[in-house]
């Protein structure tokens, strides 16, 4: 069976979120168990565009330091690094307004942008027989996924397997959306295999703040106060949903993540440790997202590049935290 770890953590205090995650690897067997000693880890946050920890549009840097210093005291890594590839603005401008530069800075953990991708095969594919994932990623020993719990209004919720689609590198990310065009399921059929491809040994996701309405970056954020983990991210997913008072059936990575047969979906199939799935579920849940289609059109895409290679290389520079 599957395990995911469920703990109540009221609020982003330091001390409290340290605690919370240290309790989380306790209830998954430890870091050790998860990630033996001496592996270039990568932690991949949610960082979809340059905005205040307060927003929770992306993952809290308390839950980053955490995770860090939780990894560092038991995991024994030769090196961590940060990495993604913001849908929004460059990569530093978004790390420093999310509040994550400065935690890297801290802890000495190397913030590293998906620039470059490399090829990979997908042995396993039904999609694709290959992928282009940042470099970085492929490179790393082991991938930590830190997800934040949104509500998203194409894939109905952003967990853990959505968040992997952020080892794609750059405006490839829109592309992929524009190839999708009217079939509905090949988009979220593209993440599950980019996500099992990429396969994280861990992943936390930070719902402390979660967000509902019209997410992943315009929603309203709504308070849940927990913290959750699981080495499966689809089973975490399915158990996230859940807690959020969300339908599992409309979760449209999760149903792709079944049809491929990869990870846990069946509830019953999944162990609880921690907090109980009663104790942990939101009353009212979150608000649902009104859903648009996934396809982008072709004026579209190139109205999003030239929008995105304008905000880098003329915005930017002159206002780097906006």
């Amino acid at each position: 069976m599957s395990r995911v770890a469920i703990v109540r953590c009221e609020d982003y205090d330091s001390g409290r979120v340290e605690e919370s995650v240290a309790r989380l690897f306790d209830l998954l067997g430890g870091a050790g168990s998860l990630l033996p000693p001496g592996k270039r880890i990568l932690l991949k946050p949610n960082l979809l565009k340059g905005a205040p920890p307060e927003k929770a549009v992306t993952t809290h840097p308390e839950v980053l330091r955490a995770v860090i210093r939780t990894l560092r005291a038991s995991a024994r890594p030769a090196s961590i690094s940060v990495g993604d590839s913001p849908a929004w603005g460059s990569f530093e401008s978004a790390m420093s307004a999310s509040g994550l530069a400065a935690v890297c800075a801290g802890e000495n953990a190397a913030p590293t942008p998906f620039t470059r991708a490399v090829k990979v095969r997908n042995t396993e594919g039904a999609v694709y027989r290959h992928f282009y994932i940042a470099r970085e990623v492929a490179r790393a020993d082991a991938i930590v996924n830190l997800p934040k719990l949104k509500t998203h209004c194409q894939m109905y919720m952003t967990g853990a397997v959505k968040n992997l689609f952020g080892c794609v590198a750059g405006k490839r990310k829109a592309w992929w959306h524009f190839k999708a065009g009217n079939y509905q399921e090949y988009f979220p059929l593209m993440i599950a295999e980019t996500a099992r491809l990429i396969g994280p040994r861990l992943s936390v996701l930070d719902a402390v703040l979660a967000m509902e309405g019209q997410g992943p970056g315009a929603g309203q954020p709504q308070k849940m106060g927990l913290l959750m983990a699981s080495a499966d991210p689809v089973a975490l997913d399915r158990v996230a949903c859940e807690a959020a008072g969300l339908e599992p059936g409309r979760l449209r990575t999760l149903a792709a993540a079944e049809v491929i047969g990869w990870g846990q979906t069946d509830l019953s199939k999944i162990e609880i440790a921690g907090l109980s799935l009663k104790e942990a579920r939101l009353t009212p849940p979150l608000r649902e997202p009104k859903m648009i289609p996934v396809g982008f059109s072709l004026p579209r895409v190139v109205k999003s590049t030239l929008k995105q290679q304008w905000l880098v290389r003329v915005k930017e520079p002159v206002s780097p935290a906006s």
